[in-house]
């Protein structure tokens, strides 16, 4: 019997520059803020299922605790855990659902700031308006009165051969 032997090498892991847990998506979102003190406007600049960037005028300290109040998903308790001025980076005190990212993301104004969204495949005249979510909409009314329309003509087609 001949044993050979097998060669191996382990590898240290790989450092990452950014050490988020879950992707982040860039928007520009107003929301509501409730602190313990008061209520306030903020700016969402980034979103993740476990945490978030706002922007606002109203002076966090790192490590409070506020209700951010999310659309689709309602007030949701988040922890300021860096300041920078008028920025704040914040960690959800739990995941939220994939589906309130959505959500926010879907509430969020078609076009942002330079470079925070991607540009749209079809460049639209600045005195235009942007028309791709009424076109997606004229779409799925166009296609709904469509198969209504054949399902009426199919019933009309079976009712007309029991009768024959």
């Amino acid at each position: 019997m001949v044993v050979r032997s097998l060669l191996a090498h382990i590898a240290d892991p790989v450092e990452a520059t950014d050490r988020r847990r879950t992707e982040r998506r860039t928007l520009r979102l107003d929301v509501a803020a409730q602190s313990s003190t008061e209520e306030s406007a903020v700016i969402i600049r980034d979103l993740s299922r476990t945490g978030l960037l706002i922007e606002t005028d109203t002076s966090f300290a790192v490590g409070e605790t506020f209700l951010l109040v999310l659309p689709e998903l309602g007030a949701t308790p988040a922890r300021i855990i860096r300041a920078d001025g008028k920025r704040f980076g914040c960690e959800f005190l739990s995941p939220v659902p994939a589906g309130a990212i959505s959500a926010a993301l879907l509430k969020a104004p078609p076009s942002g700031e330079v470079g925070e969204i991607a540009e749209p495949a079809i460049q639209i005249q600045d005195d235009e308006e942007d028309f791709r979510r009424p076109t997606s909409a004229l779409l799925f009314t166009v296609l709904t009165t469509l198969f209504t329309a054949a399902a009426i003509l199919f019933v009309f087609a079976l009712v007309s051969l029991n009768f024959s």
